[in-house]
């Protein structure tokens, strides 16, 4: 039913892209150009179908991708490579689970990448109760639809603008000065602002905030501040306190606690969720 997994990982990363015949999800917040190609060389080796589906679900926010924690060129090679990939951003996703055809999923603290795979001390598990399998897979597409899919173009307009980061900050060695980190603070205003735009492209910030809110009251009650801080927790580039942001017209920053509460009446209002005076829980119907 299911087996202990511990370091060194590479076996058991290769064990689960051989194993791959119908469809895989990937979640991992850190992902580099080791394990993708080894996931693409067992693709090749074993003549894998273009319908197989691939699932990815990381973390490309600023600064894991200027630091190299996740390597957008990898990304990028997954998808010149292989037809059917869904890649996903979530800030913040933390969780590591490999699932292989609806039918086994790891669970472990190894990232897919060169670290995890070699040169960490790992540990996990591996399940193979299709039951249990459902659940864990369900577990993770819901925190898919909280975060934002990115194609082939978008992510090559980010990975140069972190080239233009990476330039600035080193730049930024060689020569501190004021105009120097403007210039810098500059870059990495314009990438934001792009990772925002992807994550609000074909839906509106009510209708993101009303997602995470019937995510969150799914798992229990909850009063209003704790809601606030959750709702930060999971989307922090969308709930900047520091300033007022406006992105094509759209406006962030300030006002996401007013936008979550325009969430939270219309919630309300179609009758999802409602508001109990007693306890000041907000309840999921």
């Amino acid at each position: 039913m299911f087996d202990l997994l511990h370091s060194p990982f590479q076996p058991t990363f290769e064990e689960f892209a051989n194993s791959i015949v119908s469809d895989c999800f990937i979640c991992s917040p850190y992902i580099t150009f080791g394990p993708v190609k080894m996931l693409i060389q067992a693709f090749a080796k074993k003549k894998i179908d273009s319908g197989v589906q691939i699932n990815i679900l990381t973390d490309i926010s600023l600064r894991t991708v200027v630091q190299g924690a996740t390597e957008i060129p990898a990304l990028l090679y997954l998808l010149d490579n292989h037809p059917n990939i869904i890649i996903t951003y979530l800030p913040r996703i933390h969780a590591k689970v490999y699932i292989a055809n609806k039918s086994s999923a790891i669970i472990t603290s190894a990232n897919f990448t060169d670290g995890g795979r070699a040169r960490n001390f790992e540990y996990g598990i591996k399940i193979n109760d299709s039951n249990v399998v459902r659940k864990i897979q369900n577990d993770i597409n819901a925190y898919r639809k909280l975060g934002a899919n990115v194609n082939q173009i978008q992510l090559t307009e980010i990975q140069r603008q972190v080239e233009n980061i990476k330039d600035a900050i080193q730049v930024e060695r060689k020569a501190i000065s004021h105009k120097i980190r403007l210039e810098s603070a500059k870059q990495e205003r314009i990438t934001e602002d792009n990772l925002i735009r992807i994550r609000v492209k074909d839906r509106s910030i009510n209708s993101i905030f009303s997602e995470t809110l019937l995510y969150l009251l799914s798992q229990k009650p909850m009063g209003t501040e704790e809601l606030h801080l959750r709702i930060k927790n999971i989307h922090p580039d969308l709930c900047d306190d520091t300033f007022d942001r406006v992105i094509d017209g759209k406006h962030f920053g300030k006002l996401w606690k007013h936008q979550v509460r325009n969430a939270q009446a219309y919630l309300k209002k179609t009758g999802i969720v409602y508001y109990d005076k007693d306890s000041k829980l907000w309840h999921k119907t």
